[in-house]
């Protein structure tokens, strides 16, 4: 996944970010991982108040400087060409993390992370391709279960569990979802259930909701 396009090609290619700075927002880091006939191309992003990014460091006028106050994190933003390098989905993410995942193997669609991490809530976002014939998106899974979901609490809610298969070999994807409940007024007291999607002839499909415990939770058999 770190394999580098030449200059000529990465200027070609022509990344929009569609990234809210406030600042100047720098390109600091480009990777690239190659999915059959289609790249997925990651940007890793700063923003400062000005200057220059030379060899890891920031300057503004001639000085040390430190990114724009509220933006100290990096941002991602991705984009997938085909072989020849025409863009053929412009803008993926612009979040806190941004990455393809390794699926089980065997699973046939290309898989990205899309995560944002805010003050009282981690969000993550798979977003699913399949990538023969051509490539199309064929949809959105939000709120994958992570680790602290699934470990009563002693794992990290950055790390997502995953995909995993059942005893008969399926691939399953468990999310929670607020459907059947009423919305809370924050995140900490929103209601919320599981749901449990299955891949079937290249889609994923529902297998039903039902109720979430945290401290009891187990994946599917």
């Amino acid at each position: 996944m770190n394999n580098q396009t030449d200059d000529l090609k990465r200027d070609e290619i022509n990344l929009s970010t569609k990234i809210s700075c406030g600042g100047t927002l720098w390109n600091i880091q480009e990777n690239i991982a190659p999915i059959d006939n289609y790249q997925v191309i990651i940007t890793k992003h700063a923003c400062t108040k000005g200057g220059k990014y030379i060899e890891g460091q920031f300057y503004e006028n001639g000085k040390p400087s430190k990114p724009y106050p509220g933006m100290e994190g990096y941002s991602y933003s991705g984009q997938i060409t085909d072989s020849d390098y025409n863009v053929v989905v412009d803008f993926i993410g612009g979040g806190d993390e941004l990455s393809v995942v390794d699926t089980p193997e065997g699973f046939p669609l290309l898989t990205i992370l899309s995560s944002f991490y805010g003050a009282s809530n981690t969000s993550h976002t798979y977003l699913l391709y399949s990538t023969f014939p051509v490539l199309k998106k064929i949809t959105e899974i939000t709120q994958p279960l992570n680790m602290y979901q699934v470990t009563n609490r002693n794992g990290s809610e950055r790390e997502v569990d995953g995909f995993y298969r059942d005893s008969s070999g399926n691939f399953l994807i468990d999310r929670l979802t607020t459907e059947g409940t009423e919305l809370g007024k924050c995140n900490a007291c929103q209601e919320w259930r599981l749901e449990t999607l299955k891949l079937v002839d290249g889609n994923m499909v529902s297998m039903g909701i039902r109720d979430f415990d945290l401290a009891n939770y187990k994946r599917m058999n």
